[in-house]
């Protein structure tokens, strides 16, 4: 009986982890695309409904003007649906980066992190996250003038780029502060891309000539199964 219900939750859980994953996979599609195809469906789903009252052409000819039209209609409705979705997914890339850097900002990487805390501790899987402090951002600006200081931020914003993964979550949180959320990812293989990062910065200093220098701080996202995201970050912050 207990090897039963055993089955059933891990079953649910499996089904509940791929309805997840294919929510998360639809909301990360762009609005152009989904849009697009929507409008598409939806004029040829009008069409079918119409030739459904009307009955079915009697001639070759008739039968033509309405695949012509149908088809035209659908590439009308799709070409609005892509125009749409190009409007919001623009207005939401902006909504979510920071304008220097390119990088995602902190509201959205807050809400990353709490989906990816939730996950941690529902499935027990291993995340992590970096917090990256620019040193001495005031005495670059003051010695070398602001647009060496916003230089020094779109640099650490590429190291963090280069040596992180396509699935990594990289924000800018702050004046200074960077995060990166690291999913999958142990605390020893978070600090190897930490050390990974500091060898780049040290570059990056070299080249920009404005001494450059960041310090990193490594969090676990399991490690604190009661913490809310907010307190994990200002955690990350305050190190």
């Amino acid at each position: 009986m207990q090897q039963h219900e055993a089955r059933e939750v891990t079953r649910a859980r499996r089904a509940r982890a791929a309805a997840e994953s294919a929510w998360r996979t639809v909301r990360s599609t762009p609005r152009s695309h989904l849009y697009a195809v929507l409008g598409m469906l939806l004029a040829m789903a009008c069409a079918v409904a119409r030739l459904v009252e009307l009955g079915l052409p009697e001639t070759d000819e008739g039968t033509l003007s309405f695949i012509v039209v149908t088809y035209s209609t659908a590439g009308v409705f799709a070409l609005l649906g892509y125009l749409l979705g190009c409007s919001y997914d623009d207005a939401r890339r902006l909504s979510i980066t920071d304008s220097l850097t390119g990088l995602y900002n902190r509201r959205h990487f807050t809400q990353r992190l709490g989906e990816e805390t939730r996950r941690a501790q529902r499935y027990g899987r291993k995340a992590s996250v970096l917090y990256v402090d620019v040193d001495r951002l005031k005495t670059i600006n003051d010695d070398f003038g602001h647009k060496a200081g916003d230089d020094v931020l779109v640099a650490v914003g590429r190291a963090l780029l280069d040596n992180l993964r396509t699935v990594d979550v990289v924000a800018r949180i702050g004046g200074d502060e960077f995060a990166a959320l690291l999913p999958e990812t142990s605390v020893a293989q978070a600090s190897a891309f930490s050390q990974r990062i500091l060898a780049e910065v040290a570059w990056q200093g070299d080249v920009l000539a404005s001494g450059l220098a960041i310090s990193i701080g490594v969090a676990e996202l399991n490690a604190a199964e009661d913490a809310e995201p907010g307190e994990l970050l200002a955690a990350g912050n305050a190190g």
